[in-house]
């Protein structure tokens, strides 16, 4: 009796086969299915504009943030004596005369603004100059320090006298740096600094071949004090813009002068009257700038202070004499030490203007303390210097 059925059995071998073969036919096909579809001619010129824009976004955005990076303090012997010897006035080891470092100072920062990196940005259109505008508001704020710094060299720092006449040199170097900052075509703002840079340079190649100290530089009481109230007046326009940045309040400090009438003196003083009787509303002194305007005030406060802080610094040096004889050179290191510290390097990538005693920190706030105390220090240094020694 056969106990095995009807169907056929087929032999193992064939069965490993034929599933070996299903197994490789599923793997070609996955294959195929993984395999990118050929790009037509119009999608690979797409992909290439955009692998292009990518690396242009890229490249800008990195020499954007390399641009706008502020530019550090700087020693100033060290600069100077450089200078010097550059221009082959004097060696390493020789004294340089007086007014020597504060001139040089001044071309050498007036040279920094042009020769930084991304050069002069202000009067440039390109997007990498233009966003962030945090350099070109340094940079505004550092021209308007630099005039202010050659106004004084030419009404005060150079006369010999009350009545004696300005240096040419310095009346056309004042003329150039007071050109329009913006202009880049026909006569652009680089080719006017550079000229009033031309112009300093001649004004220090008097001061180093003179053989009268002080003839081209003279440090007078008088004079002196005349240069340092142009300073206050500077530092009292930043602590005021950044006053506004912080969004204080600002109170009316004006002296009444006028008698008040009679039966007028008990009225509410925010209730004013002109002489037509008609009711005035009262001035607004509450003056806050705009959100997206206070990292321009700051930056242009920056850009001054550091201007001013590498001036004092040759200033100390050159009127040294005047400064001990007074015993006013503690105060000048004060002033010194503040404008050092407004010029610290920031270490936020951005300008916090959180609340005055919050959790988020008020950069305005700090600069504007600096600064305060820096104008308070030139005031005090205006009086101990009027009344201290005279060097004629």
């Amino acid at each position: 009796m056969n106990n095995f059925s009807d169907d056929t059995f087929e032999p193992e071998d064939t069965i490993s086969k034929q599933e070996e073969g299903n197994a490789s036919t599923e793997t070609h096909d996955d294959r195929e299915e993984a395999e990118p579809k050929e790009l037509n001619p119009s999608q690979k010129k797409m992909l290439l504009v955009r692998r292009v824009c990518l690396g242009l976004l890229v490249l800008g955005t990195s020499l954007s943030l390399y641009w706008a990076r502020i530019p550090e303090t700087f020693e100033i012997n060290e600069t100077v004596r450089g200078m010097a010897v550059g221009y082959g006035h004097r060696e390493l080891d020789e004294p340089l005369p007086r007014g020597y470092r504060t001139v040089a100072t001044t071309i050498y920062l007036a040279d920094l603004l042009l020769k930084k990196p991304g050069g002069y940005q202000s009067n440039d259109w390109v997007p990498m100059t233009r966003i962030p505008d945090n350099m070109r508001n340094w940079e505004k704020g550092a021209v308007v320090q630099l005039r202010v710094m050659v106004q004084g060299l030419r009404f005060e720092l150079s006369r010999s006298g009350p009545n004696s006449g300005e240096l040419p040199e310095l009346n056309d170097a004042d003329a150039r740096f007071n050109y329009n900052p913006n202009r880049w075509i026909l006569q652009s703002t680089e080719s006017q600094y550079k000229q009033g840079i031309a112009f300093l340079e001649e004004y220090l190649e008097k001061i180093n071949n003179t053989t009268t100290d002080g003839k081209y530089f003279t440090i007078r009481q008088d004079q002196v004090i005349q240069f340092l109230e142009r300073q206050k007046m500077m530092l009292g326009t930043y602590a005021t813009n950044l006053q506004k940045n912080i969004g204080a309040t600002t109170f009316d400090t004006g002296v009444l002068t006028e008698k008040i009438p009679e039966g007028m003196e008990g009225m509410d003083s925010a209730v004013v009257v002109d002489p037509t009787g008609k009711e005035v509303e009262p001035e607004d002194h509450n003056d806050v700038t705009p959100f997206f305007q206070r990292d321009d005030v700051f930056y242009q406060a920056r850009g001054g202070l550091f201007v001013m802080y590498h001036t004092m610094l040759a200033m100390r040096k050159d009127c040294d004499k005047l400064l001990n004889d007074s015993q006013s050179m503690g105060i000048m290191n004060r002033i010194i030490n503040e404008l050092e510290s407004a010029c610290m390097p920031m270490t936020s990538p951005m300008v916090l203007n959180g609340e005055e005693f919050g959790a988020v920190q008020n950069h305005s706030l700090v600069l504007a303390g600096h600064v305060a105390k820096a104008h308070l220090a030139v005031q005090e240094l205006q009086k101990q210097i009027s009344g201290g020694g005279v060097e004629n």
